[in-house]
């Protein structure tokens, strides 16, 4: 339970914790900056249809190309929400890459290759949707449904996590707190192992055979030799 203090005069003063009197101003808040959920992503979508007829609060896409699936609470009980938020993740996870440029430039109203390079300032991956995830958005969660969501990610691998929105008052004024169920970067860790191959133990070298290097001599003489531009010939001229 997240408690807040003011610091007043070298003293402190005890913020009350409230309900927060519109929760739509959430989604508006973390459509405009999903930063508030700890998230490096860029919103591509905002009641997002699905094939389910139900729709997905928001949609977001991470610098890898995976899709976050963000999802609110509201007036819904916690088992519901985790339940509703799995039955989306089953449809995002059909969606190609043209389906993603498509509902994100209908959303943005402008090309996404553009709105991603603003925003990570890097081009965009080639393939989108390689992992998706989920957040679900509250200010509590039963403890059965704590239990659920953490036994999908720590035993299954899922991403998925819950961050939850606090509010609070002292003085006519008024604070909001962010928190996570779990660590956000385990998450993300165990749902990328998931579904990343283990590595074999081999490396692959492109060595660019021609008339001044030959394998034979790479295996003779135990390197591997590169050159073919200033880069190389710099460290070769240092090292010397």
């Amino acid at each position: 339970m997240t408690t807040l203090f003011k610091i007043e005069n070298g003293k402190l003063k005890k913020a009350q914790p409230k309900a927060l009197s519109n929760e739509s101003l959430i989604e508006e808040w973390v459509a405009k900056d999903p930063a508030l959920l700890g998230l490096d992503a860029l919103i591509v979508g905002r009641q997002v249809p699905t094939d389910h007829g139900k729709y997905i609060d928001l949609l977001a896409l991470e610098r890898s190309g995976g899709l976050v699936i963000i999802e609110l609470k509201r007036d819904r009980t916690p088992r519901d929400v985790v339940a509703q938020v799995l039955d989306y993740a089953s449809w995002v996870r059909t969606l190609t890459t043209p389906q993603i440029y498509e509902l994100a430039e209908r959303y943005r109203q402008k090309r996404l290759t553009a709105a991603y390079q603003e925003h990570f300032n890097e081009p965009i991956p080639e393939r989108l949707n390689g992992t998706h995830s989920m957040v679900i958005v509250a200010s509590e969660l039963d403890p059965a449904s704590r239990r659920i969501v953490e036994y999908l990610s720590e035993e299954h691998g899922i991403g998925i996590n819950t961050a939850f929105f606090n509010v609070f008052e002292a003085e006519g004024q008024e604070w909001l707190t962010t928190d996570f169920l779990l660590d956000q970067s385990e998450v993300s860790a165990r749902s990328e192992r998931k579904v990343s191959p283990p590595w074999s133990g081999y490396y692959f070298v492109n060595a660019g055979l021609g008339n001044d290097r030959s394998w034979k001599d790479m295996k003779r003489y135990g390197f591997i030799g590169a050159c073919g531009g200033d880069f190389y010939t710099r460290v070769q001229t240092h090292n010397q």
